[in-house]
């Protein structure tokens, strides 16, 4: 084992790649999820949890291969990160107690993690947490890259991090005016979050010259973690019924943006687009009239499919799509028209004014908070209802 440890197996400078890149894991997370490959949740599960598994086992093994300069970096890494990342959340606490949701990004975490229209208990713990391992990913990041930490470095790598933020849609999708008062307050905590990563490096050689050093950087990360928390506990009292609905869980080509009101024929028009245009479309819901900045529109005043004066949007998404050729997809349609269109006829066509009704019963008592699982409810209410009329004719109505 010794020659194959001698001869194999590369040099610890050689190794410190691997915990720089397993650092990047949490801001990897977000970046793919602006870039619409993946959800926030799924690049946590499948990148940022899986990276903190192997940290910890790429430590066990440094460990008992005698290589404690390199573990010593990663420790010293992260626990300058979570010290940097409370002095990041220290400076804008008054701006929050002020009244401005500073830290509504990090609610959003939380709750498109979740797939939660609003912030909970639990989106928020998922949320600071999240929002914690970035701040220690950072920490470590740098602590690898910079042998002998100095502090214009460690502001530099706070204001680069700026600056790779704003390069990415952070503040479109998080709902951030980028205005100039916001962009001196996100430029100036993450100065603070490099200076106080050079001092927390500093004190952390300091203190191997103590006989308690242990004890002493164990008390002061419990510092870190108990202060975030209560900044995020205090954050979540202030504004959690206050900031708007969280962005989608996922951002990219399959994103459809509408308005949460669950009417018949809006229903139907996503139907049909999961059903039979697609499969991997993923919904928003806003307000009506809100301004849409994320997904494709759709049965909403600016979308290309949306009802007319005349027909239904259902109606006009069966005829652009050459759908209207089943009989059952062309009774959706009349029913929708009956509904939006000319509600007047319906006493007249019985079967089309039941299948609305079981709609609307199915879809169920509907606001902001639920319109997610109002609409899930109409979509699974649709693909039972087409299951079922697979051999019926439609000729009554």
């Amino acid at each position: 084992m010794k020659v194959l440890g001698r001869w194999f197996w590369p040099s610890a400078r050689r190794l410190a790649w691997i915990p720089l890149l397993l650092g990047a894991a949490p801001i990897a997370s977000l970046l793919l999820y602006f870039l619409g490959t993946t959800s926030l949740s799924q690049g946590t599960r499948w990148i940022l949890l899986p990276a903190l598994i192997f940290l910890a086992l790429f430590v066990i093994w440094r460990n008992s291969a005698g290589d404690r300069a390199l573990t010593r970096r990663i420790g010293a890494g992260l626990w300058a990160g979570a010290l940097a990342t409370l002095a990041y959340d220290l400076v804008r606490v008054p701006l929050s107690d002020s009244g401005v949701p500073v830290f509504k990004a990090i609610s959003y975490f939380g709750t498109s993690m979740l797939a939660a229209p609003h912030p909970s208990l639990s989106s928020e713990i998922v949320g600071w947490s999240y929002h914690l391992s970035n701040g220690m990913g950072f920490g470590l990041m740098y602590a690898i890259a910079i042998a002998t930490p100095r502090l214009w470095t460690a502001i530099t790598w706070g204001l680069v991090l700026e600056g790779i933020m704003l390069l990415t849609p952070y503040a479109e999708v998080f709902g951030y005016r980028a205005s100039s008062t916001w962009l001196a307050t996100t430029v100036g905590a993450h100065l603070i979050y490099g200076a106080a990563m050079w001092a927390a490096l500093v004190v952390w050689r300091q203190l191997e010259e103590r006989h308690n050093r242990r004890l002493v950087r164990v008390a002061l990360l419990t510092v870190a973690i108990v202060g975030i928390a209560a900044i995020g506990a205090r954050s979540f009292e202030r504004h959690a019924s206050t900031i708007p609905p969280s962005p989608p869980p996922y951002l990219g080509p399959h994103l459809y943006t509408t308005w949460s009101v669950p009417e018949p024929d809006r229903v139907a028009t996503l139907w049909l687009l999961q059903r039979f245009v697609d499969p991997a479309a993923r919904f928003h819901f806003v307000e009506p009239f809100s301004q849409v900045k994320l997904g494709i529109p759709i049965d909403i005043p600016e979308a290309q499919v949306r009802r007319s004066s005349s027909r239904s949007a259902t109606e006009i998404f069966l005829e652009e799509r050459g759908l209207e050729a089943d009989p059952k997809l062309r009774a959706l349609g009349e029913m929708t028209h009956l509904f939006e269109i000319a509600r007047w006829r319906l006493p007249a066509h019985p079967m089309a004014h039941d299948l609305g009704l079981r709609l609307i019963e199915a879809v169920g008592e509907c606001g902001p908070r639920n319109a997610g699982r109002c609409f899930s409810r109409g979509l699974s209410f649709l693909d039972d209802w087409y299951a079922r009329a697979a051999e019926r004719s439609t000729a009554s109505f």
